[in-house]
């Protein structure tokens, strides 16, 4: 058993391999399985810290799909609360794979009114050090992939 709070277990464990050598392939089928069981122990009344966490911890683009486990976790926490922690995770999703930060900015929006809302209030509260960067990665991917769509787009930093 390790001495990790959650929230830094679920980070180390996100850190999956990207080789494809013996060595790497036993560590990764290790932190594979843990991630895996930390995200899928997730019931959504761990707060917007809970969802810092998560987000936190999308280090890789290669995950072997271990991410769609908290994908899915993101979504058992109340709109507003992954809205906002969200919002909070900003200097975080600029940080990670542009593959995954799509992928949670798109949730919020898919998830409807009240994280589109939660996401936008907090947003606005944020000090433009965290602001800037985060719309500008927003404004990347509303100009390719993953909010580009015509419902998906401009929903998110509204004034």
């Amino acid at each position: 058993m390790n001495n990790l709070s959650w929230s830094d277990d679920i980070f180390t464990c996100g850190d999956l391999p990207q080789e494809n050598s013996e060595e790497t392939a036993e560590e990764g089928a290790r932190l594979w399985e843990r991630y895996v069981h930390l995200a899928d122990n997730v019931v959504g009344d761990e707060g917007i810290a809970g969802v810092v966490a998560l987000i936190r911890s999308f280090r890789v683009e290669e995950d072997f799909e271990a991410y769609q486990s908290s994908i899915s976790a993101l979504q058992r926490f109340p709109r507003e609360v992954f809205g906002a922690g969200v919002a909070e995770s900003a200097r975080i999703l600029v940080g990670i794979p542009e593959c995954w930060s799509g992928n949670i900015l798109l949730l919020v929006v898919r998830l409807g009114e009240e994280s589109i809302r939660a996401f936008n209030d907090t947003f606005a509260s944020l000090t433009p050090e965290s602001r800037d960067p985060l719309e500008r990665l927003i404004d990347f991917h509303e100009s390719n992939e993953w909010l580009a769509e015509g419902d998906e787009k401009g929903k998110l930093i509204l004034s």
